[in-house]
């Protein structure tokens, strides 16, 4: 069972807020004043809970004092006004998920920082999925940068031109796909993995404009667990918002007006084949009957992922064990036997698939969209 946290974590891609009853708010002033953005410091009050010894200690803060007499830990404010009450594996629970919010706020500083810069007049491309391919990179922002500041800064390889249907990054109008690596903190190259960037032109400041419009508009997918699909911009998009934020899905559009702020991640459609991609999906996906774990993680992989995309087929295809590959939804490991599908926006959401089963969705996706 999930342990229940006196406080609770948001993000709003400028600071991480913390939330908590009155009862609490020591242990809230304490991590947001005394510790703040300070991943060191974060560290050492986490270093401190798991020495593991239960011999009382003090620690004292700029604000507050932590008093641990073996069985609990005191926060007390220094001026002797509030105090709060907690167990250490509480407090150590609230440091990780705090430090784990603290992290990917910089992480995507560092990023938005990185891809920023400008390029000497060159034609500059817009991702919506760029920096949010991992669990310490959870959120989304909307990115603009030349494709050769990609290329330097994680070994952006763009697709062939003959098998983008809208155009090339440069000179096309519609939108195209690239490959690149994950980051780990360390800049170390951790996976590769496709992003969908938007098509030239796109005006951000519209595109940011209209989203919470598109959403009171936009249609829920059944089966898929906070999936919607809509239009921002003129572009046809899919994208994922927190299933928790609304009390059932599918729902109907007026339900999810005023939550534009629990999206989290959207992309735009890469191809239009003609066919119904959400049916043909759903109904490959039900071509096998081995799936071990939910079976919309594997419709996401061929709707958000697949896209009725020729190249990504036989990318996939091609693989062999060992093989990862992380995508607009989804992050895919090849093995001998099975294939793992791990669920990007839906935490936990993960399903194996038998190797040989998974290759006959591909062909029937492959079918049932004409591609």
């Amino acid at each position: 069972m999930a342990m229940s946290l006196p406080v609770r974590f948001r993000s709003d891609g400028v600071r991480v807020a913390v939330e908590t009853d009155p009862l609490h708010a020591p242990l809230r002033d304490f991590l947001i004043n005394d510790l703040g953005e300070d991943v060191s410091a974060i560290a050492r009050a986490q270093g401190r809970l798991n020495d593991g010894a239960a011999r009382p200690w003090q620690e004292q803060y700029r604000y507050h004092r932590l008093d641990f007499d073996g069985t609990t830990v005191h926060v007390r404010d220094v001026a002797g006004w509030a105090s709060c009450d907690l167990e250490p594996a509480v407090l150590r629970r609230c440091l990780d998920e705090y430090l784990h919010q603290v992290g990917a706020l910089k992480s995507r500083r560092s990023l938005e920082r990185d891809l920023g810069r400008p390029g000497n007049g060159e034609p500059m491309a817009a991702s919506l999925a760029l920096g949010s391919v991992s669990r310490r990179t959870q959120g989304w922002g909307l990115v603009q940068t030349p494709r050769t500041v990609l290329e330097d800064l994680a070994g952006l390889t763009p697709h062939p031109d003959a098998c983008l249907p809208h155009g090339v990054m440069e000179t096309g109008s519609g939108a195209c796909w690239a490959d690149l690596a994950v980051l780990d903190e360390t800049g170390k190259r951790l996976r590769s993995g496709t992003k969908t960037f938007m098509p030239k032109g796109i005006d951000p400041e519209r595109l940011m404009g209209e989203l919470g419009n598109a959403l009171t508009e936009a249609r829920f997918l059944n089966g898929i667990p906070g999936a919607w699909s809509g239009v921002v911009a003129g572009v046809p998009v899919h994208g994922y918002v927190d299933p928790e934020a609304v009390l059932r899905l599918p729902c109907q559009p007026i339900e999810i007006g005023g939550i534009v702020r629990r999206v989290k991640v959207f992309f735009p459609e890469l191809a239009d084949s003609g066919a119904d991609l959400a049916t043909a999906a759903s109904s490959a996906s039900a071509f096998t009957p081995s799936v071990n774990g939910p079976r919309h993680v594997l419709t996401a992989f061929l709707l958000h992922d697949m896209q009725s995309h020729r190249h990504h087929l036989e990318v996939v295809r091609a693989a062999r064990p060992g093989w990862e590959h992380t995508g607009n939804a989804c992050h895919i490991r090849m093995d001998v036997q099975t294939v793992r599908l791990e669920h990007l926006w839906l935490p936990g959401h993960t399903c194996e698939v038998p190797t040989g089963e998974f290759a006959s969705v591909l062909y029937e996706y492959e079918r049932l969209t004409a591609i």
